[in-house]
């Protein structure tokens, strides 16, 4: 699996994904639910990474947990993160 991304220079630097290139037919499913790039529902975001989602239950609402994964859960697939210029 390969995740392409730009580096959007503003204040702060954050990283905004260009293309997605999926392994498999499960972490098409999922991508952007339970896994997707930087932070959950955020265009642009400071991670660099392909993360696990989990949501926490707060009392003023949930607390979303980003846990940074290098291989798919599912097929076993390395992902490989390409910066494009």
């Amino acid at each position: 699996m390969k995740v392409f991304y730009r580096a959007v220079h503003r204040a702060l630097v954050v990283y905004r994904v260009v293309r997605v290139t999926i392994c498999c037919v499960e972490m098409q499913r999922q991508w952007g639910r339970l896994l997707g790039f930087g932070a959950k529902d955020c265009a642009a975001s400071t991670s660099r990474e392909v993360n696990f989602y989990a949501a926490h239950p707060q009392a003023t609402g949930f607390v979303t947990e980003h846990v940074a994964v290098n291989f798919c859960p599912f097929c076993g697939r390395r992902i490989e993160i390409c910066r494009v210029k």
